[in-house]
């Protein structure tokens, strides 16, 4: 996979360019690989290491669709030279987990993605785990809970994981950083080594990335996760995020 680059100290910066954001959320969001392109290389400039994308099809829908998700990851792979990965929600398929493995299965090819998130708390985690590794694709293993944690600790893909995407769905920034807090402290008793990129939503994320970058581990920040700045005030788009999230990262 290619290196990543860390915004400063040690810290990575990832980019989460879109998720499920609207553009009713923020005219700025990216659908198209075009799209992506452009956001990511803001992005990238802006001192970002790695990417998360979630591909969108013609409807400008979530899909794991192999045509879109391959078409997607090329397209943001070449604007940056950077690693790039994707979600596996299985409400991207409605909650078939056949049909999701069915599509990931199709993820080949030399515009495949770098890694891949999945979420602990859905349906047939160890198959799509073992799935993706035979494709060479990386996991991401997607934390929000301290029952997460031990879902994770338990599973037996546990020591095959590029990292743990730490992710308190709290809206409140002293509950988010509480729930990675003991979410983290599970990882740590269960033994599970992998670094951790942590992130929140909306205005929360910023609270969650500086407790992040205090236990030492990396930090997430995109459109998907907030469209507003550390001050309250609108986002323009993922490059100033990053920018805001590069200066966590390095304490200022």
């Amino acid at each position: 996979m290619t290196d990543e680059i860390s915004a400063g100290h040690g810290v990575l910066v990832q980019a989460a360019l879109n998720g499920g954001t609207t553009r009713a959320d923020h005219a700025a969001v990216p659908l198209t690989p075009e799209e992506l392109a452009a956001q990511a290389r803001a992005a990238a400039e802006a001192g970002a290491g790695a990417l998360h994308l979630h591909p969108r099809d013609a409807s400008g829908a979530q899909t794991l669709d192999p045509g879109y998700v391959l078409a997607a990851v090329a397209a943001t792979r070449a604007a940056t030279g950077l690693p790039v990965g994707v979600t596996t929600g299985i409400w991207t398929v409605d909650g078939d987990v056949a049909l999701r493995l069915s599509l990931v299965a199709r993820w080949t090819g030399p515009d495949r993605p770098d890694y891949a998130s999945i979420n602990m708390n859905e349906p047939g985690t160890g198959e799509l785990a073992d799935l993706l590794t035979s494709l060479g694709i990386e996991i991401e293993a997607g934390v929000w809970t301290a029952e997460d944690a031990r879902l994770l600790g338990a599973a037996a893909f546990r020591t095959r994981i590029l990292r743990v995407l730490m992710e308190p769905e709290d809206r409140v920034p002293a509950a988010a950083v509480a729930t990675a807090a003991q979410a983290a402290g599970e990882l740590a008793r269960l033994g599970v080594q992998a670094r951790q990129v942590h992130h929140g939503y909306a205005l929360a994320t910023w609270a969650v990335m500086r407790a992040a970058v205090a236990m030492g581990q990396d930090i997430r920040v995109g459109l998907e996760d907030t469209t507003v700045l550390p001050d309250g005030s609108a986002a323009e788009g993922n490059g100033d995020l990053v920018t805001a999230a590069v200066r966590v990262a390095r304490g200022s």
